[in-house]
Order: C-alpha cells, then sequence, then structure tokens
C-alpha cells in the first residue's frame, strides 16, 4: 500500500458513513435487529475499505444467546464508549452458562468508523438501551442490566429515568463505571461546552488509524461531550431519588479513565443491604466499614502486572483477542525518566506508571474467575 492509498484509508475513518448515528430499529425482533446491524457493518467495510475480515466483523456485532437451561431470567449487556458488544462477551458467555438469556445491544454511533460518533447523541444511545429491555417482554420476568464504563452510565441512567412501559429491571450491574470521568477528561469536555461556537472546528481530542478492530483508537470530542450530559443527568436525578435496586459493582482505584473516588462514594450511597463493590488496588492505607466492600490486591509481579487498568477489569484471561495470549497488543510506553529496569509491565497508564515503567496497558482481568464468583454470589443472595 503506497502513501496516497494509506492517506485516503486515514481520511475515510474520519468521515460519518451517515447510515450508523440514529437509532431506528424499534419495530424490530431482536434477530431482525442483529441482521440489521450486520448489514449496516457490511456496507460501511465495503464503502471504506475497512482492514476487517469477516469473521473479526461478527465477533463486533449485537449478540443474542439461548442457555440449555433457562433460569427464567435474562439479561443485557451494554458496551462502553468506542467499544463494540465484544467487550462484553466475557461476562455474557459467563451469563449464559448460568442459565440467563442474554442479549446486547451496539449504542449507535459505534462500530463502524469513530466519525459516527460526530452525528450521534446519547438520546440515541438511550433509546438502544430501552429496545433492548423492551425485548426481553414476552421471554423472560426477571430482567438486569449489566454495563461498562459508558454502558454502566447508562444503565443507571435508565434505572433513574424508567419507563413504566417497560419492564421492571432487577437489579444493576456496573463494571468501571463512568460515574465521574478523570479530571484531564472532564477539562476537556467543560471546555468543550463553554467555547463550543469557537472550538466547532476541534471535533478531535485524539485521531489515529484504528489498529483494533472491536474499539476505536480516535477520540471525538462530541463523544465526551454526551457521556457527560449523561452524568450530569444522573447527578441531578440522584439528588431526589436514591438508587435502591441490587447493584453489584467493580472498579478499580488505579483506574485512569473514569473517576473511581465518584464510583465509591456511589456505592456507599447505595441502601440495599446485599449491595457488593469488589475495589482493585494495592497499598490501600484506608479501611472501609462498609462490609459490602471487598478489596482485592492488583498486584501480580509473577506476570509483571502492576495494577488495575479500566479496561481490564471486564475481560478474562482466555479472552481470544484481550487475554494474556490474544491477538492484540496495546503500544508500548517507554518511561520519561531515567530506568534500568529492562522488564516489560502490564497496568493501568497512569502518570507513575508511564514514568517509570516499560508498559503496556494491562487489557485482561487476572482474577476474572473471582470477579464471576462474586457476581454469582451476589445474584443468588439476590434472586
Amino acid at each position: 500500500m503506497n502513501k496516497d492509498q494509506i492517506a485516503q484509508k486515514i481520511i475515510h475513518h474520519f468521515q460519518p458513513s451517515k447510515i450508523n448515528s440514529l437509532f431506528s430499529s424499534e419495530n424490530l425482533s431482536f434477530p431482525d435487529y442483529c441482521a440489521a446491524i450486520e448489514k449496516v457493518f457490511n456496507t460501511v467495510k465495503k464503502q471504506y475499505n475497512l482492514d476487517i475480515t469477516d469473521e473479526q466483523l461478527k465477533l463486533n456485532l449485537p449478540f443474542e444467546w439461548y442457555p440449555e437451561n433457562p433460569n427464567g431470567k435474562g439479561v443485557l449487556l451494554i458496551h462502553g464508549l468506542f467499544d463494540t458488544p465484544f467487550m462484553m462477551r466475557d461476562v455474557g458467555k459467563h451469563f449464559l452458562h448460568q442459565g440467563y438469556l442474554v442479549r446486547s445491544i451496539l449504542l449507535p454511533g459505534h462500530g463502524t468508523v469513530p466519525a459516527d460518533l460526530l452525528t450521534t447523541s446519547y438520546k440515541e444511545w438511550i433509546k438502544a438501551i430501552q429496545y433492548g429491555i423492551n425485548s426481553f417482554k414476552k421471554d423472560v420476568e426477571n430482567i438486569y442490566l449489566a454495563g461498562f464504563s459508558t454502558g454502566a452510565t447508562l444503565a443507571l441512567h435508565h434505572v433513574l429515568h424508567e419507563q413504566p412501559d417497560l419492564p421492571h429491571i432487577e437489579g444493576v450491574l456496573m463494571f468501571s463505571p463512568a460515574i465521574a470521568i478523570n479530571t484531564k477528561s472532564a477539562f476537556l469536555v467543560r471546555l468543550y461546552r463553554m467555547f463550543r461556537w469557537v472550538l466547532q472546528k476541534k471535533k478531535w481530542v485524539e485521531r489515529t488509524e484504528c489498529p483494533d478492530y472491536t474499539k476505536y483508537t480516535s477520540f471525538p470530542v462530541n463523544s465526551a461531550f454526551h457521556v457527560q450530559r449523561l452524568i450530569v443527568e444522573n447527578n441531578i436525578a440522584l439528588q431526589s431519588k436514591a438508587f435502591r435496586l441490587p447493584l453489584f459493582m467493580a472498579i478499580s482505584l488505579d483506574d485512569e479513565t473514569i473517576n473511581p473516588q465518584a464510583s465509591l462514594n456511589f456505592f456507599l450511597s447505595t441502601y440495599h443491604s446485599n449491595n457488593k463493590c469488589i475495589v482493585y488496588g494495592n497499598n490501600i492505607k484506608k479501611k472501609y466499614s462498609d462490609i459490602r466492600i471487598q478489596i482485592q490486591p492488583s498486584q501480580k509481579m509473577d506476570e509483571n502486572i502492576l495494577d488495575m487498568s479500566h479496561v481490564g477489569i471486564i475481560n478474562s484471561p482466555e479472552n481470544p483477542h484481550y487475554g494474556r495470549n490474544g491477538d492484540h497488543q496495546e503500544p508500548l510506553h517507554i518511561p520519561k525518566e531515567d530506568h534500568h529496569d529492562p522488564r516489560l509491565y502490564l497496568g493501568a497508564l497512569t502518570q507513575k506508571n508511564e514514568n517509570h515503567y516499560r508498559i503496556r496497558r494491562l487489557t485482561f482481568n487476572p482474577f476474572f474467575k473471582e470477579l464471576m464468583a462474586s457476581m454469582d454470589e451476589f445474584l443468588e443472595r439476590n434472586a
């Protein structure tokens, strides 16, 4: 591929496809919805000549899994910002083996080209969530929401603004929830909100060709803006409405994307006695009096793992893409300070880690089985 072809390929990633910004599947059955999204994906792949195989494309589609031994319950999986339903597959497989009817949805703007996030909004994401919940109406009575990052924010938003004509939610599971984004990201979003009329040409925080076939690596300002809108609406609702449903949460105190303390504060404000929060961290001096909080040391030096990243929590070590032997490799970060340690480490991309270690972002959870066991215990206690 010559330079002109590469340049043209990269440019295509930053032009909206115009067919993946709005949610328009309200009247489709769930299998037809999945087929419609596959058609959109194939159209964009052909139109932009995307470097993705048919097998890889299918991994990113919404999915519907029926259990061999149904327990009469269902779970809707909601992926995060820049991701696809692939990010929820490991958790989904675990639910399936426990007898749940499992469905995942695709948030509009995701899975095609990053520029599609320039022309969508959080209101379209909400429509997708409502559709996914409503799809269970004739199949199961008990429905759970399981969301990662922005997906968890959307799950919270639905509970706080629940529609009376939709099936009732029995409980919520949040993995690395975006209750608040980190300080640097929040500053950029506030700046954009205040000076949008000046910065209207500033559409991207970062633009790169996507090396990861399951998610975007480019960062449109518009997407962060709409995540912040969700967060603001949730915070306003929480001032007058308590969160009373059973809640399971897993966070890392070293999370480089969201504010973990905000997530922990939200958990501490909940009432249900059976709630559970798994907190990954190292050298935690503060002891939490709330017995619903469980501390999980995240360092695993026999594998050169320093701590838990934002994306690591949700993926199994056996994940074919993000696992120990997966086909994806995160970019290598070379320390800014002098060092004499040639070893490669995995962990969160915090400033401390980037300054002192040769590091790649950790993309799997070495304690995934333990996390799923804790989740099972939570679900059984709230059955």
